[in-house]
């Protein structure tokens, strides 16, 4: 199998910075006990209400997992409203 490694742009809806770093930071102790998360990471960026997850995955399927979780469904239809956009999921590699 192999690994899955993302970064997820999260950039909040105007005025909506505060209320989605929080809504952002009650995804880290679920996901952190899911089966097949290796890393589940959040930064916020200097420029204001810029967010960024990125995660280790051991495989597609633990990936899938995590999307069909309750807290991720919950986290989604909740968050929506706070987000300049939809979630632009970056599957990346690292090459050093």
């Amino acid at each position: 199998m192999s690994k899955v490694e993302l970064i997820v742009p999260v950039i909040a809806a105007a005025g909506k910075s505060g209320e989605l770093k929080q809504r952002l930071l009650t995804m880290l102790e679920p996901t952190h006990g899911e089966k097949g998360c290796e890393f589940y990471r959040l930064y916020e960026s200097q420029t204001e209400g810029h967010f960024y997850f990125h995660e280790m995955w051991e495989s597609e399927a633990a990936l899938e997992a995590h999307t069909q979780t309750p807290h991720f469904k919950q986290f989604m239809q909740e968050t929506e409203a706070l987000m300049a956009g939809p979630l632009a999921v970056d599957k990346v590699k690292q090459i050093s």
